[in-house]
């Protein structure tokens, strides 16, 4: 293997898939390359082969430098666009993982409403839900499923704004064709929707009203079909 590569033989193309053995090893210098090759041989390697240990060190330390000098101005590179997003991600979404996370290890002043049962869930809306969705006299006549639905569009309409208003702030996004910009907004928005709404949940519950309230998640599985279908696969997704 050493002589081919470093005199750079070429072999005829043997399709026979000869066997090789030590005792017929030379019978097909082709067929002995290919299995060279097959068992994990390469240039590289073939630096390392006869030489003092202190020497294999060092050529290593060479590589490896090498590779690093290479990698570090493309991470310099993303170092800006991570913080420029990051920013515009805290400054544009009400409620970010960052807020979630103090919320739900219960590290504020002001723990949130737990809804649990169709009596706190009215409670609720009648306080801090009113004033962030409005209230309906027609709406109060409803199921709960219609009512929590109702709560969940008002909140999705706003966040769509938030995501909105985040993508303008991302480099390179307003370059776009105004129509592209359209399209992708279009069709990543309900990712980027699931994906939000995992932080803001953990095993036990949902995190509702920009953390103002806390909705259990057996009272959401207790809710009518397709409601409480349709929630339980966001929590999977979210514990994993």
């Amino acid at each position: 293997f050493r002589r081919t590569i470093r005199l750079k033989l070429e072999y005829d193309k043997c399709e026979r898939r000869c066997k090789i053995q030590k005792r017929n090893r030379n019978k097909c210098q082709y067929c002995r390359f290919q299995k060279c090759l097959s068992v994990g041989m390469s240039h590289n390697a073939i630096r390392f082969g006869r030489m003092p240990q202190s020497e294999k060190l060092r050529l290593k330390a060479e590589i490896l430098t090498g590779e690093r000098e290479v990698e570090d101005p493309q991470q310099a590179d993303q170092n800006p666009l991570a913080k420029q997003i990051y920013e515009a991600y805290m400054k544009n979404f009400n409620m970010n993982k960052c807020k979630a996370r103090t919320i739900l290890t219960g590290k504020t002043s002001t723990p949130p409403f737990v809804i649990h049962d169709m009596e706190t869930l009215q409670l609720a809306e009648q306080t801090f839900v009113a004033k962030m969705v409005g209230s309906s006299g027609g709406l109060l006549n409803k199921d709960a499923e219609v009512r929590i639905f109702h709560c969940c569009q008002c909140t999705s309409v706003e966040t769509v704004t938030e995501l909105t208003e985040f993508a303008k702030s991302v480099p390179g996004f307003s370059d776009l064709d105004l129509n592209d910009q359209v399209t992708l907004l279009k069709y990543g928005v309900h990712e980027a929707l699931f994906a939000m709404l995992a932080s803001c949940m953990n095993k036990d519950g949902l995190l509702v009203a920009y953390g103002s309230g806390f909705i259990t998640r057996e009272f959401l599985k207790s809710l009518r079909r397709p409601f409480s279908e349709m929630m339980e696969p966001k929590f999977q997704f979210a514990m994993k």
